[in-house]
């Protein structure tokens, strides 16, 4: 692995403890105490205490990301996927970076374990079936929570400016083309960075060698 595939993975697998032990944090502190003063220490002892597992019991286990098998790599994309989706309160479009940055790994590792074209074509095809299932989750989720809203047009009247109003069948056709194509988007994307990453693995590689 290159330098920058050694940031990539410490970066990533090194986010998840933090973040879910903060997490952890702030809604048990608010599920056991309510809307308390204890509620900020509480996330910030979580926090805190996700870097020091980093820099101790996981310290070795954060340059795998390149090395985990297809379920562990699923629970990290889910683990993102579900935080992204929540960060931009029920918003899918940047959901896709998940499976864009799933197949970069994949055509990464298969690259630099030298696995062939075929087995490439198999694992970015794989990856991007289970990012695109993920986002089809959340897209369905997405389309529920809106068409559940009554005042939804008037709020995105209101937010764009639109000059005129937003009735329910626009919103209708907004997701159902929004959750074709965003989905559609996402598994060719997948796999063009798997394949591309590839690529760039290997003349890496062969630069090296050179």
């Amino acid at each position: 692995m290159t330098r920058l595939d050694t940031v990539v993975s410490r970066v990533v697998l090194g986010a998840i403890a933090p973040i879910a032990l903060m997490l952890a944090g702030w809604w048990g502190a608010f599920g056991l105490l309510g809307d308390s003063p204890a509620i900020g220490p509480a996330a910030v002892g979580g926090l805190a205490l996700g870097f020091v597992l980093d820099l101790t019991l996981l310290r070795r286990r954060l340059g795998s990301l390149y090395e985990l098998r297809l379920p562990a790599l699923c629970a990290v994309a889910l683990f993102y996927s579900i935080g992204i989706y929540g960060f931009f309160m029920g918003f899918p479009v940047f959901n896709a970076a998940v499976g864009i940055a799933g197949g970069w790994v994949v055509g990464r590792r298969v690259a630099l374990d030298g696995l062939g074209a075929d087995r490439l074509r198999r694992d970015s095809r794989t990856v991007a079936s289970i990012a695109t299932a993920f986002l089809v989750v959340l897209c369905v989720a997405t389309a529920v929570m809106a068409w559940s809203e009554a005042t939804l047009g008037s709020q995105l009247r209101g937010m764009f400016g639109l000059p005129f109003d937003v009735t329910r069948p626009m919103i209708a056709a907004i997701i159902v083309v929004g959750g074709v194509a965003l989905p559609a988007l996402q598994y060719w994307a997948s796999t063009a960075t798997a394949i591309g990453a590839s690529r760039l693995a290997i003349r890496g590689i062969v630069e090296s060698e050179s």
